[in-house]
């Protein structure tokens, strides 16, 4: 990218894991325009970056999964009834592509500041990429979402 683009959308999201991947589903949903700005090279938040031997939910798969698609329900099939990390990536890549998520995901790319503007009510999010992006919503999706 070049140096200080600019762009906006109605959304940032900061992970592209389990959270941010469901809220930018969600807000398409709802006609609104997202962009997931994720550090690492692949979606999948936790599961991508915690890749130690042995790494599993401890919840059973079944209750570890989306529910917003009963047609997802029915072409993923997990392999154990506690997956390991390699197969919950598998998972999340998955739905990524299953539902077109990845033309709004920016990998290896930081976001390195957040500045509100009470003037315009707008969000400016300074990425490592020297891009600027305004946008009226902001979220952590991380563990549990977090709006700005």
């Amino acid at each position: 990218m070049s140096d200080q683009m600019s762009s906006s959308v109605d959304a940032v999201i900061v992970g592209a894991g389990f959270a941010g991947l469901y809220m930018l589903h969600r807000l398409r949903g709802i006609g609104v325009s997202a962009r997931i700005y994720e550090a690492g090279s692949g979606v999948g938040g936790t599961w991508f970056w915690n890749r130690y031997p042995g790494a599993r939910c401890d919840v059973e798969s079944l209750e570890y999964c989306y529910t917003f698609s009963e047609d997802l329900d029915r072409e993923w099939q997990w392999s154990e009834r506690y997956a390991s990390q390699p197969e919950i990536l598998r998972y999340l890549n998955y739905v990524a592509d299953r539902f077109d998520l990845r033309r709004d995901i920016e990998l290896n790319c930081r976001v390195m500041s957040v500045i509100f503007n009470e003037s315009t009510n707008l969000w400016n999010i300074q990425t490592d990429r020297y891009e600027s992006v305004l946008a009226r919503f902001g979220s952590v999706a991380k563990f549990e979402e977090e709006i700005w």
